[in-house]
């Protein structure tokens, strides 16, 4: 049991367990203004202060995150193709109309219940609207104009989550029983009204009902990338996406470190200088071929982010008065040992097993992919014990958090450069090598900024509300960034045949509807009622919240969007069958429990969802992508699902724990 003791600003750590310190560091000072801002958590634990990376990792939506960027990263491995843009359009319509379910579903799990007819009511909805335009006949349905039934149908769904959530007040029967019951009803009617108005299992779609060409580009409408060229396009990717992470460093800077009472101007001049340096830099980089020159221009641009960045701290932020001396602990060195030996050992795979044989080993590998998936997991394994290593060595001081974030960036060079030795893929080559060194510069460059300026030890809100508009519009740029690249073409990009691509506009209902539901939850009285009646229905119910109310509006929140995953697969399909929505709603609810939302209520988020929904789509997309047996698909989901709970528990548990 660790036991810490203070006398007159130093600070030591003992361990109970036997942690003892390798090399002992000198007792540290620390400054009044660090000790006043830490007085407010020695009184109360509640009240300890969070870091920055301490409130991100206590986010839910952040294991799926984590888990976004993990199935991306391991897809474009395994897969020539997973990556480009027809295979990002090709996940993404995948996870637009599962996203859509699975915040819905996520939101009125947080409630506190359950919808078991979630999923067979979207394939209702669908069959109910093109009945109700299908032409009138032997074998034909109302024939109405979709300006009518576009109404009707969502009526019938919002009467259809009502009676969900009024049978669940009424009856005090768990949801689970009350929604599988109207799971079966709209089965059943599925495939009755089908047969009995068609004479088939399926029903048709029609083109010819009035109102066809209005709402058909609302909800089939799509964008043909290779018909829309746009020469300049890389200049303006270019400008945003280093406009938005230039935004990224200094509002991370702006929310992690303390103010200065007055700035210095001092340093200025040298953020001017590192400034002109990264933009000479990336002059070069586009400019100049060869690796001499590349390998130049990366060293100008790692330098110049150093020295700007640097410049910006000596003008804003308060410099660190002693940083102490290197102090490595017992626990610290194993974890550097251990992650060491790791990435070792990804180096050896890389080099000993033949990344050219495409044989296939045993299911799922081929021997290549068997050699990516290893330098994979022990390269993740050691990198993550390496960034533990850093997080606990910050807490003995700032030099020690240099050491250990030195020894992390050194071994992501190192490993960049055997990636980029052994692998024949370009892609490997050139961008994965691009991203691991942009990684080590990161890095490092974070530690030196902590070891020059002191951290935060208490609530900001001006610097907080500052860092966070500054952090949303850079992830805007970088979005922007993004969708340029994936919605236009350049005309060289055209002449060499660039593989077409169709973004449908069911992904901008899937990004709409999970921004109203995010802003809801977070924003709006409303969201507040749902955290608190699935945190506990009868306490929140003696504060005046109206329970039964909220949890009705909820299911009907469910409802609609089955109504709207309906119409989008009506115009989208053919033709639905009586079956089509049958058992996905347990999909959906994997997707929101992926997306950090719990089983027993009161905790999760809206974009968790989404994001569980994406890693989803991703897997689907991306065994079809790497051309393994997608029978084996839902064996990929499960085991997916289990790590996701896992790794969200335990991320969450862990920030938890280190509240200072």
């Amino acid at each position: 049991m660790s036991e810490t003791t203070m006398d007159e600003g130093h600070v030591s750590e003992a361990d109970d367990a036997g942690d003892e310190l390798v090399v002992s560091p000198d007792k540290t000072e620390t400054s009044e203004a660090q000790s006043s801002q830490a007085a407010p958590a020695a009184g109360d634990e509640r009240l300890a202060y969070r870091s920055l990376f301490q409130r991100m990792f206590v986010q839910p939506e952040i294991g799926a995150i984590i888990g976004v960027i993990g199935v991306w990263t391991f897809f474009w491995a395994v897969s020539l193709n997973f990556g480009t843009a027809g295979q990002t359009q090709n996940w993404l319509d995948t996870a637009s109309t599962l996203g859509i379910m699975a915040v819905a579903v996520s939101m009125l799990m947080i409630g506190g219940e359950f919808d078991l007819s979630s999923g067979a009511n979207t394939g209702a909805m669908g069959i109910l609207f093109i009945l109700l335009i299908k032409e009138v006949g032997d074998l034909g349905g109302l024939g109405l104009s979709i300006w009518f039934a576009v109404p009707i149908s969502f009526a019938v769904a919002m009467l259809i989550g009502y009676l969900n959530g009024k049978m669940v007040e009424r009856t005090a029967l768990p949801s689970f029983i009350v929604t599988l019951a109207t799971f079966f009803i709209l089965r059943g009617l599925k495939l009755g009204m089908s047969k009995l108005l068609t004479g088939q299992i399926s029903v048709t779609f029609t083109e010819d009902a009035s109102g066809y060409d209005f709402w058909q580009p609302i909800f089939a409408g799509e964008w043909i990338r290779n018909e829309h060229i746009w020469n300049g396009r890389d200049i303006f990717y270019l400008g945003f996406a280093i406009g938005g992470a230039v935004l990224l460093a200094l509002s991370m800077c702006e929310m992690h470190f303390v103010r200065r009472e007055s700035n210095s101007a001092a340093g200025l001049p040298i953020f001017g200088a590192g400034a002109a340096g990264v933009g000479a830099a990336i002059f070069l980089l586009h400019t100049t071929d060869g690796v001499n020159a590349n390998i130049l221009a990366a060293a100008v641009l790692g330098i110049s982010v150093l020295v700007s960045l640097v410049g910006f701290g000596m003008w804003r932020y308060e410099p660190v008065e002693s940083a102490g001396s290197l102090g490595l602990t017992s626990k610290i060195m194993m974890r550097i040992g251990t992650g060491l030996a790791l990435v070792a050992a990804a180096i050896v795979a890389s080099f000993a097993i033949d990344s050219n044989n495409a044989e296939t080993l045993f299911f799922p590998f081929t021997v290549q992919g068997l050699r990516v998936v290893l330098m994979m997991a022990l390269a993740g394994g050691g990198f993550t014990l390496l960034v533990i290593a850093a997080n606990l060595a910050l807490r003995v001081n700032p030099t020690t958090k240099l050491f250990v974030s030195t020894v992390l960036a050194a071994t992501l060079v190192v490993f960049a450069f055997v990636i980029r030795a052994s692998a024949e893929a370009t892609k490997f080559r050139t961008e994965l090598f691009s991203v691991f060194l942009f990684a080590a510069l990161g890095v490092f460059v974070w530690s030196v900024l902590s070891l020059r300026y002191q951290e935060r030890r208490a609530e900001d809100e001006t610097a907080d509300a500052l860092g966070m508009r500054g952090l949303g519009l850079g992830v805007l740029f970088l979005v922007l960034a993004v969708v340029l690249r994936h919605l236009f073409v350049t005309q060289a990009e055209l002449d060499a045949a660039v593989n077409p691509a169709r973004f449908s506009v069911r992904m901008l209902w899937f990004f709409a509807f999970t921004a109203v539901m995010a802003y809801l939850l977070a924003r709006t009285r409303f969201g507040s009622w749902t955290f608190a009646v699935g945190g506990n229905a009868q306490a929140s119910r003696q504060v005046g919240v109206p329970a039964a109310r909220t949890k009705t509006q909820l299911f009907m929140i469910v409802s609609g969007a089955a109504w709207l995953v309906g119409m989008l697969l009506s115009f989208r399909l053919s033709s639905l069958q009586a079956g089509a929505g049958d058992g996905e709603e347990f999909e959906f609810i994997i997707a929101a429990v992926v997306g950090g939302t719990l089983l027993t209520g009161g905790y999760g988020t809206a974009i968790g969802a989404a994001f569980g929904a994406a890693i989803m789509a991703m897997s689907l997309v991306g065994i079809q992508s790497a051309r393994w047996n997608t029978d084996w698909r839902f064996v990929f989901l499960g085991v997916i699902l289990l790590l996701a709970v896992i790794a969200n528990r335990y991320i969450r548990d862990q920030a938890t724990a280190t509240r200072r």
